[in-house]
């Protein structure tokens, strides 16, 4: 029987002990600072573990330099002084399934400008902290239970390769704010993100409509859309969001807004503005009793409504600028008395009704700058309460109509 030679059975057997002993922090620099000490810092040739780098005592923050390519099982374990972690710009392509394990409530995770590609099951189980950031790696996959019974504030997910969040990835988690914006997602499945979710970022993505099965989040007071697909809006879209406050869907491919999608909502700001809107329908923004903000600037609007939001009495700013609105009606204020700016400049506004501005509120601006309004006439706002109108910039001589 032939037996194998000394050293390849040794090498053999080196190998097998280094397969076992997989270390993570080669040839770095770790740092580490409470809230009174200056900073400490300390070049390591090698560890498995950060818990055998930082001292024990007063709660630290660390920060690590260098290259760390993978975080092995057990490389941020059982740390009971850690109050938040860097790890940011170190490299890293893995981290393996139990990598953080036994560690108390942290501040802070940066993972950010790394190289990670996926985010394997497992990887973030039962951790509890205010911040966790993913941001500017590769991430092109969330598994199925990534972040397990994990606790955490804010989750931000932002500028990676991202295209459909899956259901599962979220199971038992406690999220407030998730920050999924700058990701080419074009798909997330319908109870996929936490219910706990009470601000949500996805601008510059890919989505192609406000799915209410997949948009229900009944604690939800901020959802940012803007730079996306979205092509249309239907009655019913904002239904299972009934605490939204806050809702941008700026730079979208919306061309109308048709009644009642914004009916009997809670919104306090609506912007629309960079979308290809034309046309708005009478009761669009009907009863909105908190809208006190709305922004549909920069559409392709040739038509004023009068009737225009009825029963949403709290409009403060009304942003309807730099779209090619020809005239202002009858009463075209009539549904909002106490408005603080209205802003018509930029338009194509030539005519306006002598009865226009009745109805109207105390005004503090009111901006009719850049139109092609050939004559004014005082007595259209002789009996409104009007702080201050721009008029500059209209076909007639400006120092005689405006002050």
């Amino acid at each position: 029987m032939c037996s194998l030679p000394l050293q390849l059975l040794l090498a053999i057997f080196l190998l097998k002990i280094s397969d076992c002993q997989e270390i993570t922090f080669k040839n770095v620099t770790v740092a580490w600072w409470n809230d009174t000490d200056s900073k400490n810092e300390i070049k390591v040739a090698t560890a498995d573990n950060l818990k055998k780098i930082v001292p024990s005592g007063e709660n630290v923050t660390v920060k690590v330099n260098g290259d760390v390519s993978v975080l092995y099982e057990q490389s941020i374990y059982d740390i009971n002084n850690l109050n938040s972690l860097e790890l940011s710009e170190v490299s890293l392509k893995e981290i393996k399934p139990g990598a953080f394990g036994k560690l108390p409530p942290l501040g802070y995770l940066d993972l950010s400008k790394n190289n990670l590609t996926e985010i394997k099951s497992g990887t973030f189980t039962n951790l509890n902290l205010s911040v966790m950031s993913l941001m500017f790696n590769s991430i092109r996959s969330l598994q199925a239970e990534a972040f397990k019974n994990v606790v955490v504030e804010e989750l931000k997910l932002s500028a990676n390769s991202l295209t459909e969040i899956p259901r599962g990835v979220f199971e038992n988690v406690t999220l407030k704010s998730l920050y999924l914006n700058s990701n080419p997602i074009h798909t997330i499945s319908p109870k996929a993100l936490p219910t706990s979710l009470t601000d949500l970022d996805l601008f510059y993505n890919q989505l192609e409509s406000i799915d209410p099965e997949v948009f229900d989040y009944p604690e939800l007071t901020s959802l940012t859309l803007d730079h996306n697909q979205i092509k249309f809006l239907r009655p019913g879209d904002l239904k299972n969001l009934p605490q939204l406050e806050d809702l941008t869907l700026s730079y979208n491919k919306l061309t109308e807004i048709p009644d009642g999608v914004f009916s009997n909502t809670n919104i306090v700001f609506l912007k629309l503005n960079y979308n290809e809107i034309s046309t708005i329908a009478t009761k669009a923004f009907d009863h909105m009793p908190k809208l006190k903000w709305l922004n549909i600037s920069k559409n392709n609007l040739t038509r004023w409504d009068n009737n225009w939001l009825a029963g949403s009495s709290k409009l403060f700013v009304f942003s309807v600028d730099y779209n090619q609105i020809t005239e202002i009606p009858d009463e075209a204020f009539k549904n909002y008395h106490g408005v603080f700016r209205l802003d018509l400049q930029n338009n194509k506004i030539s005519r306006i009704s002598v009865k226009a501005f009745h109805n109207l509120g105390h005004i503090r601006l009111l901006d009719l700058a850049n139109n092609e309004i050939e004559s004014w006439n005082p007595d259209l706002v002789a009996n409104v309460n009007i702080d201050e109108i721009d008029l500059s910039m209209n076909k007639f001589n400006a120092e005689k109509g405006s002050e």
